[in-house]
């Protein structure tokens, strides 16, 4: 079968393609078997969430899984993901390896998938039980050890104690020394941080992406620009914590203060050029990144630099095929608007290519 359709990127002029066993083809090399009517819509290679949990709906169902569980939660999960248009992730950890299995699932129900496995936390660092426990004499055997499906490893950075507020969880030198035999493996590292306790650690020994980072400096935007590391604001988890916790607690007023700085950080990561990423992180139901996409741009990046947050700038960083080209695989998501020019557009796509199958197809 042979489907023809026609694909404009916002800005670019209309090409037909065919699509064929899964790939975009030539469409002079053969019959035309049918033909979708696209030449009217904006397309683009996919939405992308760059902090993504397939293995939870919410920070509070995440907790005491069973392995079945996340199993299905993640197949589930990543059909949402799908459903939405997301046909890209960056799933940022879970407090199991089953979670990878997802990458076994076919193309056409889940969406493309960076991957970490257990999330590396200490003792009282992180939600009790979660996660790869380890204190600091065994972090880098802990990154030796990550599961081999696992693109990314990921390290919580900082985490509130009683009586203390949030503190560091591990030493500068041991998350220097983690990064470098990450690196050497091939992984990437992430880093949760949502105070000025972990993120200088973060950016200062080299991390790949830094998860929420509030707390970031004007220099540390700088640094992660020079280096072309990345950066995941997750605006919508932000505020979700504020409302959870209260604006009168001192957590409250700590999401309070982080919410001002994202008003200045985000505008000067744009003019820095840092390659800032959209992601859910469980505030947002999976497949609804266009939620976070709008606080994105509420709180300062343009347009055009949110439409990028969301789709292409993701599949450059993360080194994965985005062009619309014959051989390419056939991904697509398109709208009615060009969503430079109406970003609610990112809602409601009116067609979902993913891995040549049409998930969604327009209204006749």
């Amino acid at each position: 079968m042979r489907t023809l359709v026609t694909i404009r990127e916002p800005g670019d002029e209309p090409i037909p393609l065919v699509i064929e066993d899964g790939r975009f083809a030539d469409p002079d090399l053969g019959p035309i078997d049918r033909e979708i009517d696209s030449a009217h819509l904006y397309a683009l290679p996919g939405l992308s969430d760059c902090h993504a949990h397939l293995s939870a709906s919410s920070i509070g169902a995440m907790l005491e899984l069973t392995d079945d569980e996340v199993r299905r939660n993640s197949r589930r999960h990543a059909w949402m993901q799908v459903a939405g248009g997301v046909l890209l992730i960056a799933d940022k950890g879970s407090g199991t390896d089953v979670t990878l299995e997802i990458l076994d699932a076919p193309a056409a129900e889940r969406p493309q998938a960076s991957m970490a496995g257990r999330m590396i936390v200490p003792a009282e660092g992180y939600y009790a039980g979660y996660g790869h426990q380890v204190e600091e004499e065994d972090l880098i055997d802990a990154v030796r050890s990550v599961d081999s499906r696992s693109e990314w490893v990921k390290i919580v950075a900082d985490w509130p104690r009683k009586g203390q507020g949030p503190v560091a969880n591990y030493t500068e030198e041991a998350v220097a020394k983690a990064v470098e035999v990450a690196h050497a493996a091939g992984r990437r590292v992430a880093v949760h941080t949502m105070a000025p306790a972990g993120v200088r650690i973060a950016v200062d020994c080299g991390v790949d992406s830094v998860e929420h980072g509030p707390f970031l400096t004007a220099d540390d935007l700088a640094t992660l620009a020079a280096r072309d590391a990345c950066w995941v604001p997750t605006v919508a988890n932000i505020e979700f914590l504020l409302e959870f916790l209260g604006a009168d607690s001192s957590g409250g007023a700590l999401m309070q203060k982080a919410l001002g700085n994202l008003r200045e950080l985000l505008p000067a990561a744009e003019a820095l050029g840092v390659t800032t990423l959209a992601g859910t992180d469980l505030a947002i139901p999976h497949g609804a990144i266009a939620h976070e996409a709008l606080k994105l741009h509420e709180y300062g990046l343009s347009a055009r630099a949110t439409v990028t947050a969301v789709s292409t700038a993701a599949y450059d960083y993360l080194g994965v095929e985005r062009r619309f080209v014959a051989g390419s695989q056939a991904n697509a998501v398109f709208f009615v608007d060009d969503p430079n020019q109406r970003l609610e557009t990112l809602a409601d796509p009116v067609m979902i290519i993913r891995a040549g199958t049409i998930v969604k197809a327009p209204n006749p």
